[in-house]
C-alpha cells in the first residue's frame, strides 16, 4: 500500500495539483441608453422645478407669518382655479392625454435598450459601434475609382452607402470594397450601395433636349 505524498520542509500531505482552469465567459455587449437617456433628464428636471416651487411655497408661508417681507403664493390661485373647474369634455381630454403620456413613460421606462455595438469575429469580447462601421464604410467607398463623394449609415444587420460619381458602373466595386473591409464582423452586415451620377444625368437630359 502506497502512502500519500508529503510536502519535504512540513511533511504534511501536498496538495492536488490543479486541473485546467476554465476561461471566463466573455462580457455582455454594452447597450445604450435608449429614450430613457432622453426621457431621465427631462423627468429630473420637472422634479427639480417642483422642489423649487415648493421651497418657494414653504418660505412665503414662513415669510407670511411673521410679516418679515411677504410675498404671493403661487400654489393658491392654481389651486383656486382648480377648485372653479366643472366637468367638461375639455377637460376629459386633457385627462387622457396625461394618461397616455404617463404610459408612454412607463413603457420607456420598461423597454429594451437600445443595441449600438457589432462583435468582432475571433474574439467574442472585442466590439465596435455602429458609428465607427459607418466610418469605415463611408471610408472605403471614397478610396475606389470614380467616387466623388461617399457617407453611410450603419446598424447592426445593414449597411447603406450613399455615393456620388462619375458613373453607375462604380456600384459593383463599392459593394465588393465595403463587404470586405466589413468581413470581420460578427454577424457580417449586408451591404447596400446607392450610387448617383450628375454628369451622365446631364448628359442624358442634354441629349432628350436634342
Amino acid at each position: 500500500m502506497t502512502s500519500p505524498s508529503t510536502s519535504p520542509s512540513t511533511g504534511s500531505p501536498a496538495a492536488p495539483a490543479a486541473g485546467p482552469r476554465r476561461p471566463l465567459p466573455p462580457a455582455a455587449r454594452p447597450t445604450g441608453a435608449g429614450r430613457v437617456g432622453v426621457v431621465g433628464p427631462l423627468l429630473a428636471l420637472a422634479l427639480l422645478a417642483l422642489a423649487v416651487a415648493a421651497a418657494r411655497e414653504a418660505l412665503v408661508a414662513q415669510d407670511l407669518a411673521t410679516g418679515l417681507t411677504g410675498g404671493g403664493s403661487w400654489a393658491a390661485p392654481v389651486l383656486d382655479a382648480a377648485g372653479r373647474l366643472t366637468p367638461s369634455g375639455g377637460l376629459a381630454a386633457a385627462g387622457v392625454v396625461l394618461a397616455l403620456v404617463g404610459l408612454w413613460l412607463v413603457l420607456t421606462g420598461l423597454s429594451r435598450r437600445s443595441r449600438r455595438t457589432v462583435g468582432i469575429a475571433g474574439t467574442p469580447a472585442a466590439t465596435t459601434t455602429t458609428r465607427d462601421v459607418a466610418r469605415l464604410a463611408t471610408g472605403t467607398a471614397r478610396q475606389q475609382d470614380g467616387v466623388l463623394r461617399a457617407s453611410a449609415r450603419a446598424g447592426r444587420r445593414t449597411v447603406d452607402v450613399s455615393v456620388t460619381a462619375t458613373t453607375t458602373a462604380v456600384r459593383d466595386a463599392v459593394t465588393s470594397a465595403v463587404t470586405a473591409s466589413l468581413s470581420h464582423l460578427d454577424p457580417a452586415p449586408r451591404v447596400r450601395v446607392k450610387v448617383s451620377a450628375p454628369s451622365q444625368a446631364g448628359r442624358g437630359a442634354r441629349g432628350g433636349a436634342r
